[in-house]
C-alpha cells in the first residue's frame, strides 16, 4: 500500500479544503507547536477507525469555518485518502455534514464512510469498513504511532499474541487443536462403552481409570497454579523492571537525601553553638567595661591630681589652726613630701603585701619583722585607726564630706580590677570571633544544601512523573519484590516438574488401559484416541517451533534496521523475549549477553522503530505488499546531527514513511521561528511545511488556520 494523496477539510485547524501529496518514500511534514501536527495525526486516526465510533464529533468541526457560516448556511468536514493497493487506486472518505442555527449553535448530520475502487473507468463504492481487507485493524497497530513511548509495540500485553497470530500460521493450528480436543473426548468415551463388556478386567479398568481421573484433575490444578504464578512472576518482574528504569535516580535520591539530612543536623548544631548575647553579655558579664582602660587612666589622673590638692590644703589649715594638740598630731605628719592617704594601698592589698612578705608597690622583698615589713605593717594599723571615730578631736575637719576620698577609693578598686578588664576584651574578641567562624559555617553548610536541594529537584524532574515518596517506596520494596519473584519462579519450577511426573503417571495410565483393549473390540477406540494424541501434542510442538521462528526473524530483521539507523554509535543486539504468561519484550543485549536497562532515548527509540520496520517487512513479505509507517514527533530526543543522520537513512529505505516532527526549524534574528532549510536540503525526501496563518488572535481559536506548503 502506497498513500498517494491525504486531503482534511474543515477539520479542527484545517480550514476548508487543504492536501498532502505524498511520495514513495520519506515525507516530512514540519511544524511548530500548535501549527497542526497532532490534529494531521488525529485525522488519520479518525479516518482509520471502522468500528463505527467517533462518528460525528463537534469538536472536529473548525472553529474558523463555524464562526464564519451564516444562519442556515452548512459545509462539510472531510477527510479523505488515495492510495494505491496492488495496483488498484482506492479512496477511503470519511465526512460529515455541520448546519448552522439560527441561534449560533452547530449541529452534525449526514454521516457518511466510503471506500471508492477506481479501475479504468469505473467507479466502485464500497462500505468504509473494507478499507480492513486492505490495511487490518490488527497491521494497524503496527503502522501508527505518536510520540516516542508510543513505539514499544509489546508494552500491549496481547502484543506478541497478536503478532503471532497475524504473521505467523500459528492460527491454523487453532482449529485442529479444538477438532482434536473433541475427536480425543469421543474416542475416549468410545473405548469406555466397548471396555464394559469385558468383565476380566473390570477391577484393572476401573483402577486405571481412577488414576486417569485423579492425574488428569491434579494436572489442571497444576495448570492453574502454574499460570497464577506466572502472572505474578510478571508482576513482580513488572515491578522490578520500573525499578530498574528508576533504580539510579533512587539511589541517588536516597544519597542526596542523607547528604541533606547530615547537613542539615551539621546546622543545626553549629547554630546551636553560635552565643550571641551580646546585649545580656554587656551587663551580666560588664563587658560594657571593655572600652574602660583608657577612661580608667583618665580617671584615675584626675582623682590623683584632686586628692593631692586636698590633701595640701587639709594639711596646711591643720598647721595653721594652733591647737597643741593638732600641732602634736602634725609633727608625727610633717615630711617633706605630701604623704598617700592612710587608705592607699587599700587594706586587703596591705594584708596581702604583709601575708606574702613583699611590697608590691616597689616590688621588694619585706621579710616580717624587717623594717620595711614593720612600716607596712605600720600603715595598715594606722588605716585601721582612722576608721575609729576620734572622741577628742575638738577642731572642725577642713573638709566635711570624704568624697575625695571616697572617689580615690573607687579610683583604688578600679585600678584593682584594670587587669580583668582588659583581658575581657581579649575575651570579647575571641568570642565574636569564634561566632563568626561559626555563622561561615552556617553558610557554606547552606550553600552545600542549596546544592544538594537542586540536585534533588534534577533527580525528581527525571524520573517520568513518579513522586519522591513513589522512588523511595519501590527502593525499599525492591528486596521484597525480588524474593516474591524468586518464590514464584521457584513455584514454578516445581510445578513443571510435577506437571512432567502427572504426565508420566497419566500417559502410563492411558497406555495401560490402552493394552487392556488388545484383543477386544475397544482396541480401535483406543488406538485412536492414543494417535489423536500424539498428534495433538505435535501440533502443539509446531505451533511453539512456529513462534519461535517468527521471533527469530523479527530478530534478525530488527537488528539489519538497527545497523542502518545507529550508525557510528553504539547499538547492542536487539532480542525479542517472551515472558513466562506468553507477553512480548524487544530488549538490548550487550555482547556479554546482559540485558542494557535504561538505553538513552534516541537509542531506545532507534531500536524501537527498528522492530516496527522489521515487522512491517515481515507484513509485506507474508501480504506481498508494503504498508506505510505514521510517526507523529518520534525524534524529539535526537540531537540535531543524530536527527539529519537518522532521517537520511530512513530516505534509503524501500518503505514509505511519514514523519510529523518540529525538526529543521530554528529561530530567526527577528524572533520568529523558521525553517532550516539548510538542514532541510541535506535530506532526500518529499518536505512539506505547515503553520499557522498570519495574523491571529491567540485569545481566539476562530482565527487559528493551518496553511500547508511543500518545499520539495
Amino acid at each position: 500500500m502506497i498513500i498517494q494523496k491525504i486531503e482534511i477539510c474543515n477539520f479542527r485547524s484545517y480550514y476548508k479544503s487543504n492536501t498532502f501529496e505524498l511520495a514513495n518514500g520519506l515525507n516530512l511534514i514540519i511544524g511548530s507547536n500548535g501549527d497542526g501536527k497532532t490534529t494531521f495525526y488525529e485525522a488519520l486516526e479518525w479516518l482509520f477507525r471502522t468500528d463505527g465510533t467517533n462518528k460525528m464529533d463537534s469538536k472536529y468541526i473548525s472553529k474558523k469555518r463555524m464562526e464564519e457560516l451564516f444562519a442556515n448556511e452548512s459545509d462539510d468536514v472531510r477527510v479523505s485518502m488515495t492510495y494505491e493497493h496492488k495496483g488498484t487506486i482506492k479512496t477511503l472518505e470519511k465526512m460529515f455534514h455541520f448546519t448552522k442555527s439560527f441561534d449560533g449553535e452547530v449541529s452534525p448530520s449526514n454521516y457518511s464512510y466510503t471506500l471508492t475502487e477506481l479501475s479504468g473507468v469505473e467507479r466502485t463504492v464500497k462500505d468504509g469498513i473494507r478499507f480492513d481487507y486492505d490495511l487490518p485493524s490488527e497491521i494497524r497497530k503496527y503502522t501508527m504511532f505518536k510520540g516516542e513511548s508510543d513505539l514499544d509495540v509489546f508494552q500491549n500485553s496481547n502484543a506478541l499474541k497478536m503478532l503471532v497470530e497475524t504473521f505467523s500460521d500459528v492460527k491454523d493450528f487453532e482449529a485442529y487443536f479444538a477438532f482434536m480436543e473433541y475427536a480425543t473426548k469421543k474416542a475416549d468415551q468410545a473405548r469406555d462403552n466397548a471396555q464394559k463388556l469385558d468383565k476380566k478386567n473390570t477391577d484393572k479398568i476401573k483402577q486405571l481409570k481412577y488414576t486417569i481421573e485423579r492425574e488428569s484433575s491434579t494436572l489442571s490444578d497444576i495448570e492453574r497454579e502454574i499460570k497464577n504464578k506466572e502472572n505474578e512472576a510478571v508482576n513482580f518482574d513488572g515491578l522490578l523492571k520500573s525499578i530498574e528504569q528508576s533504580k539510579e535516580a533512587s539511589k541517588l535520591l536516597i544519597n542526596v537525601n542523607r547528604r541533606i539530612e547530615t547537613l542539615s543536623q551539621k546546622r543545626f548544631q553549629t547554630q546551636a553553638r553560635i552565643d550571641e548575647n551580646y546585649t545580656i553579655n554587656l551587663l551580666d558579664n560588664m563587658w560594657i567595661l571593655m572600652g574602660f582602660g583608657d577612661i580608667a587612666e583618665e580617671y584615675s589622673a584626675k582623682v590623683n591630681e584632686i586628692d593631692l590638692k586636698r590633701r595640701k590644703l587639709e594639711q596646711d589649715y591643720l598647721l595653721t589652726a594652733g591647737a597643741d594638740k593638732v600641732l602634736k598630731k602634725m609633727q608625727a605628719m610633717k615630711t617633706d613630701f605630701v604623704p598617700l592617704p592612710v587608705h592607699i594601698p587599700g587594706q586587703k592589698i596591705m594584708q596581702e603585701m604583709l601575708d606574702e612578705e613583699v611590697c608590691k608597690i616597689c616590688g621588694r622583698r619585706a621579710e616580717k619583722h624587717s623594717e620595711a615589713w614593720e612600716y607596712m605593717l605600720h600603715r595598715l594599723e594606722e588605716y585601721k585607726e582612722s576608721l575609729k571615730a576620734d572622741e577628742d578631736e575638738e577642731i572642725e575637719p577642713y573638709y566635711k564630706n570624704n568624697y575625695i576620698v571616697e572617689l580615690q577609693k573607687r579610683d583604688t578598686t578600679l585600678n584593682d580590677n584594670l587587669a580583668e578588664i582588659t583581658k575581657m576584651r581579649r575575651k570579647i574578641q575571641d568570642a565574636i570571633a569564634f561566632n563568626n567562624r561559626l555563622h561561615d559555617e552556617v553558610k557554606k553548610i547552606d550553600a552545600n544544601l542549596n546544592l544538594e536541594f537542586e540536585q534533588k529537584k534534577r533527580i525528581l524532574a527525571q524520573t517520568d512523573g513518579l513522586t519522591e515518596e513513589q522512588l523511595l517506596a519501590n527502593y525499599e520494596n525492591i528486596s521484597n519484590w525480588v524474593e516474591q519473584k524468586n518464590k514464584a519462579e521457584n513455584r514454578i519450577a516445581t510445578l513443571k516438574h510435577q506437571r512432567s511426573q502427572h504426565r508420566a503417571t497419566l500417559d502410563e495410565a492411558q497406555e495401560d488401559l490402552s493394552k487392556l483393549a488388545e484383543g477386544t473390540s475397544a482396541a480401535i477406540y483406543a488406538k485412536t484416541a492414543l494417535i489423536i494424541r500424539q498428534i495433538s501434542e505435535a501440533f502443539k510442538t509446531a505451533k511453539e517451533t512456529n513462534k519461535k521462528r517468527l521471533l527469530h526473524a523479527i530478530e534478525d530483521e530488527s537488528n539489519v534496521f538497527l545497523e542502518k539507523l545507529n550508525t557510528n554509535d553504539f547499538k547492542g543486539t536487539i532480542r525479542i523475549l517472551e515472558k513466562v504468561n506468553g507477553q512480548g519484550e524487544a530488549v538490548l543485549i550487550n555482547n556479554d549477553n546482559t540485558r542494557i536497562f535504561n538505553p538513552n532515548t534516541a537509542l531506545r527509540t532507534t531500536y524501537l522503530m527498528s522492530v516496527l520496520f522489521a515487522i512491517g517487512k515481515l507484513s509485506s513479505e507474508k501480504d506481498k505488499t508494503e504498508f506505510p509507517l505514521l510517526f507523529d514527533a518520534p525524534t524529539s530526543s535526537f540531537t540535531d546531527a543524530k536527527e539529519s543522520e537518522f532521517f537520511n537513512v530512513i530516505s534509503t529505505l524501500n518503505k514509505q514513511v511519514i514523519i510529523v516532527t518540529k525538526s529543521f526549524l530554528k529561530e530567526s534574528a527577528n524572533g520568529e521561528v523558521v525553517l532550516d532549510q539548510n538542514k532541510v536540503d541535506e535530506i532526500s525526501g518529499r518536505v512539506f511545511r505547515i503553520e499557522k496563518k498570519k495574523p491571529f488572535d491567540d485569545k481566539k481559536l476562530g482565527t487559528i488556520q493551518t496553511v500547508i506548503s511543500k518545499i520539495k
